[in-house]
C-alpha cells in the first residue's frame, strides 16, 4: 500500500495506467476511491492516473490540526514531487476543485491543465453555500449519530436521479458510503473547516492554464451560477453543463462527465502540438 511523507503527514495514494500524468483530487470528507467507479477505469488506458486521499480521510493521516484550501495543496505538491510528475493535468471535484484552484495560482508550473467538477470561488460571498457548510458542521459538533449526517447527503443528488433512477442513486449512495465517514470526527470538521475559508474569487483571472468548469444543472450545493463565475473569471475557461445531474454528478452521469474531459483533453493536446 503507497505512502509517501509530505507536509508532515503519510498521504495514501494509488497510480492506475500509463502514460502522461492525471491527478484526482476528492472533495469533503471523501478518499480518493470515489474516482473508481468511472473516472480511472476510463482515463487509465490513456493516462498514468494518480489518486489519494486527502489528509483527514481514508488512510491517510488525519492530524488535529492544519486543514484548510492552502494546506491541502501544499500536500499535493509535495505528491506530485515525490512522483517526480511532469506538468499534469487535475481534476477535482467540490473540496478538490478549490484545491486544484491554489494549485494553479501558486504552481503554475505543475498544472497542465485544469478540470473543475462542482466548483465555487467564495463560501464568504455565496450565502448558499456557505450556509449548506454552516449546517453540516453543527451536526458534526453536535456530535449527532453518523447516520443523522449521511442522511443530509441527499441534498448532493439530483432530484432527476432520486426521483426517477433509484438504481442511479443507489450506486451514488454505495460510493459515498464505502468512501467516506472512515476518518475521526476532528478531521471531518477540519474538512468543513476548510471549504468554509475557500475564497479566490478576486485571484481566478491568474488562472493560465487550459480550464474546463463542468457541473450538473440540478447542484444544490456548488449552484450553477456558482460554477458559472468561476468560468468566467478564469481567462479563457470552457464551461460544461450535464443535464439531470446534482453535486455527485462525476457518479451520477460519469459517462457524461468522462465524455466532456475526453474532448477537453484532446483540444488542450492539440493546442500544444500546434504550438
Amino acid at each position: 500500500m503507497p505512502y509517501v511523507k509530505v507536509n508532515g503527514i503519510r498521504l495514501h495514494y494509488e497510480e492506475r495506467g500509463q502514460g502522461d500524468p492525471f491527478v484526482w483530487v476528492a472533495g469533503t470528507g471523501i478518499g480518493g476511491g470515489v474516482w473508481d467507479v468511472w473516472q480511472t477505469p476510463h482515463f487509465e488506458k490513456r493516462y498514468r492516473c494518480v489518486t489519494f486521499d486527502l489528509r483527514g480521510a481514508g488512510k491517510s493521516d488525519s492530524p488535529e490540526t492544519g486543514y484548510s484550501v492552502g494546506t491541502f495543496a501544499e500536500d499535493v505538491v509535495g505528491l506530485v514531487e515525490h512522483l517526480d510528475l511532469p506538468p499534469a493535468h487535475f481534476a477535482g471535484v467540490s473540496l478538490g476543485s478549490a484545491i486544484i484552484q491554489e494549485l494553479a495560482l501558486g504552481w503554475p508550473e505543475l498544472v497542465r491543465s485544469a478540470t473543475l467538477i462542482s466548483t465555487w470561488s467564495s463560501t464568504a460571498r455565496e450565502h448558499h453555500i456557505r450556509r449548506w457548510f454552516e449546517a453540516r458542521l453543527l451536526t458534526l459538533r453536535s456530535e449527532a449519530p453518523i447516520e443523522v449526517f449521511r442522511a443530509f447527503s441527499f441534498w448532493m443528488s439530483g432530484h432527476t436521479v432520486i426521483d426517477l433512477e433509484p438504481d442511479v442513486q443507489a450506486q451514488v449512495e454505495a460510493c459515498f458510503a464505502a468512501n467516506s465517514s472512515a476518518q475521526p470526527l476532528h478531521a471531518y470538521i477540519g474538512h468543513f473547516d476548510a471549504d468554509m475559508g475557500h475564497d479566490t474569487t478576486d485571484r481566478l483571472e491568474g488562472i493560465a492554464c487550459p480550464t474546463l468548469v463542468v457541473y450538473g444543472d440540478e447542484d444544490l450545493i456548488t449552484l450553477p451560477r456558482y460554477n458559472e463565475t468561476v468560468a468566467a473569471a478564469i481567462p479563457g475557461a470552457r464551461r460544461r453543463v450535464i443535464p439531470k445531474a446534482g453535486h455527485f454528478m462525476w457518479v451520477e452521469r460519469g459517462a457524461e462527465l468522462n465524455e466532456a474531459i475526453d474532448e477537453f483533453l484532446r483540444d488542450v493536446e492539440s493546442a500544444e502540438q500546434r504550438s
